[in-house]
């Protein structure tokens, strides 16, 4: 029978604590619903920060949306990319979370560039300075994609809108938002190229 968690270089068994979120995603990934209680742990006190500063000290929401977050990634979990960072794609939710409480309540939202989401792990300035540089590259692929190619791109794996919505939202088939998220992603691989 093999061990709850890895072992460690000397043979024993690593501690839940030095588990990385990657770690307990997969077991969530996995059917293993307890996982979300540590990330839960791992990340409840800086999401609250972040939609604290997104709510402007909204508190009673802040809590309820918080919640909403983690309740999102116990239903969405299957939807996370493996070798994406974990604090990136809760933050994302939360970013979502909060935008859309505030379109709600009809207040003006940043663009999304102003989400300073917080990194529980800092990277190395190795790191910094390779995901800065994909990111600036990404940027530059959009570009080369066309406004409604764009649009789709965005709303689908930004926003996380179903293709059922985007095709509302602009109108057309189904059919017409599947194909074009596909000729957009071969687009993008195409000028991104290989990916280390």
């Amino acid at each position: 029978m093999s061990p709850a968690f890895p072992l460690t270089a000397d043979g024993g068994v690593a501690s839940s604590e030095d588990q990385p979120p990657e770690y307990w995603m997969a077991q969530l990934k996995a059917g293993r619903e307890e996982a979300l209680a540590h990330l839960m742990a791992r990340f409840e006190r800086p999401l609250f920060a972040f939609l604290h500063r997104r709510l402007q000290g909204e508190a009673g929401v802040v809590q309820e949306l918080a919640q909403e977050v983690f309740l999102k990634c116990l239903q969405h979990c299957q939807r996370f990319e493996e070798g994406r960072p974990v604090a990136a794609w809760l933050f994302t939710l939360a970013a979502n979370a909060a935008t859309d409480h505030l379109r709600r309540r009809g207040r003006e939202v940043p663009p999304p560039e102003t989400f300073d989401a917080p990194d529980p792990q800092p990277s190395t300035p190795w790191e910094s300075v390779d995901q800065s540089r994909r990111i600036q590259a990404l940027r530059g692929a959009l570009v080369g994609l066309t406004p409604r190619q764009r649009a789709m791109v965005l709303a689908y794996y930004v926003q996380e809108h179903p293709v059922k919505r985007i095709a509302r939202d602009l109108g057309c088939a189904e059919g017409t938002v599947k194909a074009t998220l596909f000729q957009s992603l071969q687009k993008l691989r195409k000028t991104l190229g290989p990916q280390p």
